[in-house]
């Protein structure tokens, strides 16, 4: 099965592109394929979407095509679905 990611902001900055495939295996979840995510990109990604203990920063938001899901789901992806990591900019 494939399925499109997307990044935005210092999420998308950190890949170094905004989008890419993964095919993973039938049944995968949101959680295999954050793990195939830092497979490809090790340090890369680390910083912005992780914490020292390896757990997904709270102020990462998941979204399986437009529902937003757990940062720890265990959600099930189908085929073609779009998985967006947003990471909200703040400043003033």
């Amino acid at each position: 099965m494939n399925v499109t990611v997307e990044y935005t902001s210092q999420i998308k900055r950190a890949a170094g592109h905004s989008q890419e495939s993964y095919a993973l295996e039938e049944n995968a979840t949101v959680q295999d394929l954050l793990k195939r995510i830092a497979d490809r990109h090790h340090e890369k990604l680390q910083a912005v979407l992780y914490d020292e203990n390896d757990s997904i920063l709270p102020t990462v938001l998941i979204f399986v095509d437009d529902k937003q899901v757990a940062n720890h789901s265990g959600q099930v992806l189908k085929d073609d679905e779009t998985v967006t990591f947003l990471s909200p900019i703040s400043g003033g």
